[in-house]
């Protein structure tokens, strides 16, 4: 399994789930949201389109962060390589248009990794989690220190980590993704990874499926 599309609600791990997989299985991690970010910090003209969407609450459209996206696993010749897409595909619409673009490459998708939480547990972590002021690495609740130990910064709480606002992000989600996860169910390319325990017991359980269907 070298092409995995990572699915997942806020608070479920998943982005930690790809950083240790990328330091100790060697993948590359394709995060869109980070590549917006980088577009937009160097204020290209791909960032300064995309920061107008954002700011007005709206989703960059479906054919611009496709060809966005394709264009940079072309440039990156990321066709053959260990690849987990994070943020990328949302919709059905972008799932085909990556599935067939590895397919014109000789490649493939190999599966979609759903690391799955019940909304209460997903709820408590984002409410009780802190986050470095400087390199933005996330702490869970039970972290027992206030500074961070990557870079020594103070550890704050996110305006957006609060009950209501955690509750519209889930609501977001479900909208967006409900159609994609049944997309790929009907394809038999699902994992479903049970997210509850730490880091280390979830990413146990997504090494081993990973290695059973080789």
């Amino acid at each position: 399994m070298d092409r995995i599309v990572f699915l997942g609600p806020p608070g479920s791990g998943k982005g930690t789930q790809a950083e240790l997989l990328c330091k100790r299985e060697n993948f590359i991690h394709l995060s869109t949201g980070d590549l917006l970010r980088g577009e937009i910090a160097g204020k290209t003209e791909f960032g300064r389109m995309a920061k107008d969407y954002i700011d007005n609450g709206l989703l960059v459209p479906d054919e611009k962060i496709t060809d966005y996206v394709l264009n940079h696993i072309e440039i990156n010749d990321l066709y053959k390589k260990k690849v987990i897409f994070d943020g990328f595909p949302r919709r059905v619409f972008q799932a085909d248009s990556l599935i067939n673009a590895m397919k014109g490459k000789n490649s493939s998708i190999d599966c979609a990794v759903l690391v799955y939480l019940d909304d209460s547990i997903v709820i408590e972590r984002l409410s009780n989690r802190l986050v470095c002021s400087r390199c933005k690495k996330i702490y869970p609740g039970t972290y027992e220190e206030d500074t961070c130990c990557e870079c020594n910064q103070k550890l704050v709480k996110r305006t957006d980590d609060n009950a209501d606002v955690i509750k519209k992000r889930l609501d977001v989600y479900k909208a967006e993704t409900e159609e994609l996860i049944g997309y790929f169910d009907k394809k038999s390319m699902l994992i479903k990874i049970d997210g509850r325990g730490t880091a280390e017991e979830v990413f146990e359980k997504i090494k081993k499926v990973l290695n059973e269907n080789v």
